[in-house]
């Protein structure tokens, strides 16, 4: 069986099916491998990439204790040991509250390939209310998501952060809707791909990644197509997986080249989708994910992603 892990999971005894490099040619062919040598995991963790495909038919699995089920108990003890009864309902009337427009969006651009920008709009100003003084109840109680509630609570719960940070970076409210929007719409180009592919656990083919890398010109071209949407909320959609050394994609930008807001997302993004759990697996814990990406060199600009440590995490506004 395949399975997809972080490279620091690595260990001697796993047998690598597969490795994805941003940049990397693709015309030219991966090796599966046993690794062997406690320096081979080593030159692989060298490498710009975040995740390999092992094949545990073949090798070694994880360690015990990675993927399992979630209690669902034990996740709103937590909740509670952390959070107030009254800061979880308020966020999860948030949730619940956003879910009929974040819904309509996601289906007016699956169904009619529109952007249904009153919709979000609307979702957009419920999230910035709650997130004033519950950012943190808000983005915890959107980290267990079931299988069909992904996207719905991966955008909501990107438009949060994006709102949080800005407003932690000190910008305006107009500037921070503009963010939270952009947050809330980065994925929209997914949502023309079929569902087997955004919901695959295993090794995407060639084939699918490339649709996969598509999202962003896809989103950006229906988002563009409604009047007046600010440069910056285009500007997220379309560069939100630009890399700082210039790896990434649409346009492989680098450094400043890249717009600043999308700067902003590609760390937003990035942060919660590493701490999402689903039923079937754990998330990587707040550490975990911060060490993760502060160990991804060339990945994000390195000052945006030290202001979202020290704003964000060390400041205690996310758990």
């Amino acid at each position: 069986m395949r399975k997809r892990i972080h490279v620091s999971q690595l260990r001697v005894g796993m047998y690598v099916e597969d490795v994805e490099i941003e940049g990397e040619d693709r015309t030219r062919r991966f090796k599966p491998f046993l690794i062997s040598a406690a320096g081979q995991v080593e030159s692989l963790m060298a490498n710009r990439l975040m995740t390999v495909v092992i094949d545990v038919g073949k090798g070694a699995d994880v360690d015990p204790g990675g993927a399992q089920d979630i209690d669902r108990a034990a996740f709103d003890a937590q909740l509670r040991a952390v959070f107030s009864a009254n800061d979880i309902k308020q966020a999860r009337e948030c949730v619940e509250d956003t879910r009929p427009q974040i819904r309509q969006m996601l289906a007016h651009a699956r169904i009619k390939a529109s952007f249904a920008s009153d919709a979000a709009s609307a979702a957009v100003e419920r999230i910035m209310s709650a997130a004033f003084d519950n950012a943190g109840a808000l983005i915890a109680v959107a980290k267990l998501k079931e299988k069909d509630e992904l996207t719905f609570l991966h955008s909501l719960a990107v438009s949060a952060l994006m709102i949080t940070l800005g407003r932690s970076l000190g910008h305006g409210e107009e500037d921070v809707r503009v963010l939270g929007l952009g947050g809330l719409v980065h994925d929209l180009g997914k949502m023309a791909l079929p569902d087997e592919i955004l919901t695959k656990p295993g090794k995407l083919t060639a084939e699918e990644m490339d649709l996969v890398r598509g999202h962003p010109e896809r989103g950006y071209e229906l988002v563009s197509h409604v009047a007046h949407i600010p440069k910056p909320v285009l500007d997220i959609c379309r560069y939100h997986h630009e890399k700082f050394d210039g790896s990434g994609y649409p346009g492989r930008l680098a450094g400043k080249k890249i717009p600043y807001v999308a700067r902003l997302a590609a760390i937003c993004d990035v942060y919660e989708a590493l701490t999402t759990i689903r039923p079937y697996k754990r998330a990587f814990s707040q550490a975990e994910a911060i060490n993760m990406m502060m160990n991804s060199p060339g990945h994000f600009d390195s000052q945006l992603l030290s202001a979202f440590v020290s704003k964000m995490v060390i400041s205690g506004t996310l758990h």
